[in-house]
C-alpha cells in the first residue's frame, strides 16, 4: 500500500496495511502485556511500520520538544551479575549529569529493538552486543546515535580476560591447568571467549589443553567439578574459572573435599566482586574498571547525540590482575 507523503502515516495505515486492526497494531508496538498476539501477525505490523517509516507518538513529541532526553539501554540476555549492575550504575550517573535518563530494557520474542525504538524515539540506543545490520541502518537514518558493542569497542576483550588468567598462573609455576566454564547457557559466548583467550595462552608456551569443567553454582556441580579436576589425566595444579562466582563454588567444593588453595590448587576468578576478598582464602581475580568505563561511555553517548567528535578511549588499562591469597 502507497501512502501519500504529504501527510504522516498513521496507526490506522499501518493496521490497513498489515491486515489487522488499530488495536493489534497498538498492542504490538506498545507492548501491552497480557495480550498473545501470533508470531506472524506480529511480523506483519512490524513489516508494515517499516515499510510506511511509520513514526510514533513518542517520536512525534521528541520532535516539539525539540529533542528526546532518553537513552535506551538494550539489556543482553545475561545475569544482572555485579559487573554489569556496575556498568549500568556508572552510566546511569554520567548521563544524568548531562540531562540524560537511562531505560533499561531486554528484548524478546514480542518485543524487538525496533518497536521499541518506534515507540520510545530515544536520543541514543546502547547496546553491549552488535545490532542487525538492517536494524542499525534504519536506526541511524531516523536521526538516533547507536553506540553499539560498547564493551569490547572499549578494549575489554574477553579473550583477553582468559589470557591474563593464564599468565598470573604460569607465573607461579604452574604447567597443568583446569577451566571451570559456566554451565548458563545464556553465558555461553563470554564463556568461550574468555576459555579461548586462557587456551591460546597455554598453547602458545607449549603446554597442554587445560582441562575443562562445567559448573551450575550448586554445591554437588562444584563437588562433582573438583572431582573430574583431580582425577584429570594431567596433574591439574591451578584452575581458572569463568568468574568469581564459579571460583567460590570452586573453592567451597575443595573444602568438602579437604583440599586448600593454593597449595592443592590453585584458583583464580574474574571481576573482582565484593565477596572475593573475604573469601578464604581471598580470591585472586582479574577486575574491570567499571567506574572508567561508564564514565567514558557516558561521555560517548552526550557527545554522539549532540553531534560532537566522539572521545577517544582513555589510555588506562581497563583491566588490571589482584592477586590474593588463592593463588
Amino acid at each position: 500500500m502507497e501512502v501519500s507523503r504529504t501527510r504522516r502515516v498513521t496507526a490506522s495505515d499501518v493496521a490497513k496495511a498489515a491486515g489487522v486492526s488499530k488495536t493489534t497494531v497498538s498492542y504490538v508496538l506498545n507492548q501491552t502485556p497480557h495480550q498473545t498476539i501470533p508470531e506472524h501477525t506480529r511480523r506483519r505490523v512490524i513489516d508494515a511500520v517499516r515499510q510506511l517509516d511509520y513514526t510514533s507518538l513518542a517520536a512525534a513529541r521528541a520532535l516539539r520538544m525539540g529533542r528526546n532526553d532518553l537513552v535506551l539501554f538494550v539489556l543482553p540476555d545475561w545475569p544482572l551479575s555485579h559487573a554489569l549492575t556496575r556498568v549500568i550504575e556508572q552510566v546511569t550517573d554520567g548521563l544524568a549529569r548531562r540531562g540524560l535518563s537511562l531505560l533499561l530494557q531486554r528484548l524478546g520474542p514480542d518485543r524487538s529493538l525496533i518497536s521499541l525504538w518506534r515507540q520510545l524515539a530515544p536520543a541514543a540506543v546502547m547496546t553491549v552486543e552488535a545490532i542487525d545490520a538492517k536494524d542499525e541502518l534504519l536506526i541511524r537514518k531516523g536521526g538516533t546515535f547507536i553506540a553499539a558493542a560498547a564493551i569490547s569497542d572499549f578494549g575489554i576483550k574477553q579473550d583477553r580476560i582468559g589470557a591474563m588468567q593464564a599468565q598470573h598462573l604460569i607465573s607461579r609455576g604452574h604447567r597443568h591447568f583446569g577451566y571451570a566454564r559456566s554451565s548458563n547457557p545464556k553465558l555461553e559466548a563470554l564463556t568461550t571467549e574468555r576459555y579461548e583467550g586462557f587456551r591460546r595462552a597455554c598453547l602458545a608456551l607449549g603446554l597442554n589443553e587445560p582441562f575443562t569443567v562445567d559448573v551450575d553454582l550448586s554445591l554437588d556441580s562444584a563437588i562433582g567439578a573438583v572431582r573430574k579436576l583431580s582425577e584429570a589425566p594431567a596433574n591439574v595444579t591451578a584452575v581458572a574459572t569463568y568468574n568469581d562466582e564459579i571460583a567460590a563454588a570452586i573453592l567451597a567444593g575443595m573444602r568438602v573435599a579437604g583440599m586448600m588453595a593454593p597449595q592443592d590448587l590453585a584458583v583464580i576468578g574474574v571481576d573482582d566482586e565484593p565477596f572475593a576478598q573475604f573469601m578464604s582464602p581471598a580470591l585472586t581475580t582479574i577486575r574491570q574498571n567499571h567506574a572508567l568505563f561508564g564514565s567514558h561511555f557516558a561521555d560517548r553517548i552526550a557527545a554522539g547525540i549532540n553531534g560532537e567528535m566522539l572521545p577517544s578511549s582513555p589510555k588506562l588499562d581497563v583491566l588490571a590482575l589482584v592477586v590474593r591469597d588463592s593463588t
